[in-house]
């Protein structure tokens, strides 16, 4: 039986969540008024990639295939519980095997094209799903939030106001801004903080500085992910558990422990939390020094890795775009990979000096590169992320890097430093 065929409204919704994503907000609220579809701020984005499968399914291509360019086993292990798991990006991604005889990647010359600071320490940052904008925030309780395409114009420090970088300066925390992370609709900013809350600000509205929806607990929040479809954020702070919010009701849920050793919760603060691309995986890194992986529907915990830096801290934790990976970043100087469906570690990255309970290793664009910040030498690290051959540092900042935040979709980072500045870095040739 032919799948029934979309509504004319469904049809509208999806226009007006593109144009909103690709930055076009009071365009997609023009349309949204003249056809009468009401745009809310929690409606999906899903045109590019339902036009995408579309595509796919044209050219019978018979295969699903990635995002990007992926780290690649040849091993395609499942998660023991037998629960929702990922499949690999591409086949034509990075195989681990091959990669070390090949040779390593070519390293972009990363240099630093816009800066801007804040009133104190810059503490966190997040691009867009799009790449299209940034997100920093502060020790100074604001955020800033930036175009990218007026990073790049070589007028932009001294262009006029309107055509500055900087669009917006946010104001509603009492203390610092410990996360960020954008709705995928393009549309809200959730912003965390030492004050004990989570705001949402709707950037659509032309002058709006304030939030419009607020969740609050008993302690500092230092980590928040949407989940793929913006109706869940994932968050962690200051208490063993990972809460899961209901965006819409603002309902608040706590991951369940699994069944079995080691699948209980957390037993130390919970450092950052994160999605899959799908959304079917969630995970979780703390200073009790574990990773934990939850089932993104179930809630529970399907996975535990123990002592992932040798009994540290572990400080982070990101998927690969696949969700085949878990990158890791630990008070123990090391970055390392490890394989989700097994538990077994694929890679480590030595020689940065990672000394905070907030530093991140990140992947590039691509996937060929890991990141990480250096507090020894003020710099960012680049690793090939298939041989762990370190291949680059970019120092620039004054005083120790807080922060770094990779593009979705270029060659580029953001990086946030005690010395109050934010500093955008991509090569020449982009």
């Amino acid at each position: 039986m032919d799948a029934p065929e979309a509504t004319r409204e469904e049809i509208i919704r999806l226009i007006l969540c593109q144009l909103s994503a690709y930055g076009f907000a009071n365009l997609s609220q023009a349309i949204a008024t003249h056809t009468k579809v009401p745009m809310t701020t929690d409606s999906n984005s899903r045109l590019a990639e339902l036009v995408k499968l579309g595509q796919q399914s044209e050219r019978q291509a018979g295969r699903r295939t990635g995002t990007g360019a992926e780290i690649e086993p040849k091993a395609d292990a499942q998660l023991a519980t037998g629960s929702s798991g990922e499949t690999a990006g591409s086949e034509g991604g990075i195989d681990l095997s091959r990669r070390s005889q090949a040779g390593t990647v070519r390293v972009p010359h990363f240099q630093v094209w816009y800066k801007t600071r804040h009133k104190d320490s810059a503490t966190t940052a997040a691009f867009s799903r799009d790449g299209r904008y940034i997100a920093t925030g502060s020790a100074d309780a604001s955020l800033k939030l930036i175009e990218v395409d007026k990073v790049r114009d070589p007028s932009a420090g001294s262009a006029r106001r309107e055509d500055k970088p900087v669009i917006r300066t946010l104001y509603h925390h009492e203390a610092e801004v410990t996360g960020l992370a954008f709705h995928p609709n393009g549309l809200v900013l959730a912003s965390c903080s030492a004050d004990h809350s989570i705001k949402l600000f709707d950037l659509s509205a032309a002058y709006g500085k304030h939030s419009f929806q607020s969740f609050t607990d008993n302690f500092a929040y230092r980590t928040i992910a949407f989940h793929p479809s913006g109706d869940y954020m994932a968050a962690g702070g200051d208490a063993p558990e990972v809460r899961l919010y209901n965006v819409h009701t603002g309902k608040a849920y706590l991951l369940a422990a699994g069944s079995g050793a080691g699948l209980a919760q957390h037993t130390g603060s919970i450092t950052q939390t994160c999605y899959t691309h799908s959304g079917s995986l969630i995970g979780s890194s703390s200073s009790d020094g574990t990773v934990k992986i939850w089932d993104g529907v179930s809630g529970r915990c399907v996975r535990t890795v123990d002592q992932a830096h040798d009994g540290r801290a572990v400080t982070a934790v990101a998927f690969s775009r696949s969700g085949k990976y878990a990158l890791s970043t630990g008070l123990d100087s090391c970055v390392r990979l490890w394989e989700v469906g097994s538990g077994r570690l694929v890679q480590t990255y030595r020689g940065a000096s990672l000394s905070a309970a907030n530093e991140q290793a990140v992947f590039s664009h691509d996937e060929t590169l890991v990141m990480a910040p250096d507090a020894r030498a003020n710099a960012v690290v680049a690793w090939d992320a298939a041989s762990g051959e370190l291949l680059a540092k970019c120092a620039e900042h004054r005083q120790r890097i807080t922060w770094i935040a990779a593009s979705p979709t270029t060659p580029a980072f953001m990086s946030c430093s005690t010395d109050e500045c934010v500093r955008y870095w991509s090569p020449s040739s982009v």
